[in-house]
């Protein structure tokens, strides 16, 4: 097991070092000019992302049993969003599966409060 600090400070580390390999590719292999400031939004989603992970941290470091499925059970949500704002089919068996995913997720927030 690792703290948080050093959880976090690795993550970090490993996606500074994933950046400066796609930059160096980008410059000396394909030839291309990156300018940093120029790419606003890619920045603000680096931030996003960033602030995302130090929240997952932070919450599986306090109650990972209850945090790992919740985190997990993101997708199921993407699912139903997506039938809700963009209309998308599903089926019974895909209704079936959501109401276990949210139904397990209940369960196992009643084991945490006994």
């Amino acid at each position: 097991m690792i703290s948080q600090d050093a959880a976090l400070l690795a993550y970090e580390f490993t996606f500074f070092f994933c950046a400066v390999l796609a930059y160096t590719y980008l410059k000396f292999v394909k030839k291309q000019s990156f300018n940093l400031f120029k790419e606003r939004v890619k920045g603000y989603a680096a931030v996003c992302e960033t602030i995302g992970q130090f929240f997952y941290v932070f919450a599986m470091s306090s109650n990972a049993i209850i945090a790992a499925p919740m985190i997990a059970s993101y997708s199921i949500f993407s699912v139903i969003l997506s039938r809700i704002f963009l209309k998308e089919k599903l089926g019974r068996m895909q209704y079936a599966v959501i109401m276990l995913v949210i139904i397990g997720i209940a369960l196992l927030g009643l084991a945490d409060e006994l």
